[in-house]
């Protein structure tokens, strides 16, 4: 008897919508750590809305932090279809300017206020676009066996001549200090002294490197800087490149390089769903 009361009650919850139907929505499995995000030189160019929301359906509401490198210490949230991204800072173009060791010092300091107030968790995943990639690198070091993985778009490992080319144009957005920061001298530097291999992730954590590509001057990324950009290394220096970073160059010994985007450009890879589907599926 008790049993069929069973049957026809799992029956109507069916009937009447109560339970799914057997294989009905997925389960998206939890991931091991939180998410943190940091931009690239002036945060000029910004993670798209669809990058945002892949990565939100992936970690789940809250467990994607967006850090801004400048001194606003303000918390809020950016809904993304349904879902909460948390940021911290203002979403402007004051981020990203002054050195590697500044912006890491300045990020530092808001992954602590994070992990104490906004539920930010002890170890976390770091991905990180551009120049974002080397303040990353240097985090690292400066919070030891805190970090999981990393995983860097677009960043120049190596510098690029660019940061050379327009050393000048620094000044223009008080960012002097932060371009002088990726020429390929000042990257040599900074490799030796904070050289991948003795990186102290926590446990086994690694860095992972993705790069992008530019096609030519239908490349514009955010007003013309990439068509610019692509052109200069082509013709000066002979080398293809996603428009600010040379084609080889995104990568360097110790790292792990797992994938070329070759039809995403530097822009294009914090924009596009797939490149946030790869780095979902990358990191456990």
């Amino acid at each position: 008897m008790k049993r069929k009361v069973l049957c026809l009650c799992l029956l109507s919850a069916f009937v009447f919508g109560l339970l799914p139907p057997p294989g009905s929505g997925k389960t998206t499995v939890p991931k091991k750590y939180d998410l943190v995000l940091i931009h690239g030189f002036n945060n000029r160019h910004q993670w798209g809305y669809e990058f945002l929301n892949r990565l939100a359906r992936s970690w789940g509401s809250g467990n994607v932090y967006v850090v801004y490198s400048n001194s606003s210490m303000k918390v809020w949230s950016m809904p993304v279809q349904g879902k909460r991204v948390i940021m911290m800072g203002a979403k402007n173009h004051q981020a990203g300017n002054d050195s590697i060791e500044e912006q890491a010092r300045v990020i530092s300091r808001k992954i602590s206020v994070l992990q104490k107030q906004y539920g930010l968790g002890k170890n976390y995943y770091i991905l990180a676009h551009s120049m974002g990639g080397l303040v990353a690198r240097r985090l690292v070091y400066m919070r030891p066996g805190e970090v999981a993985d990393l995983v860097t778009l677009g960043t120049p490992h190596q510098g690029t001549p660019l940061a050379k080319e327009y050393e000048w144009l620094g000044m223009f957005v008080n960012g002097q200090e932060g371009i002088k920061d990726v020429t390929p001298e000042a990257v040599a530097r900074f490799n030796r002294r904070f050289p991948v291999e003795k990186s102290p992730f926590f446990q086994d954590g690694k860095l992972y490197t993705i790069a992008g590509d530019a096609d030519g001057w239908g490349d514009r990324g955010w007003k013309g800087e990439l068509a610019v950009g692509w052109t200069l290394l082509t013709l000066k220096y002979h080398t293809d490149s996603d428009g600010v970073v040379e084609e080889g160059k995104a990568t360097l010994p110790g790292a792990y390089h797992v994938k070329t985007f070759w039809h995403l450009n530097h822009l294009e890879l914090i924009q596009s769903p797939l490149v946030a589907e790869f780095v979902s599926k990358l990191l456990p």
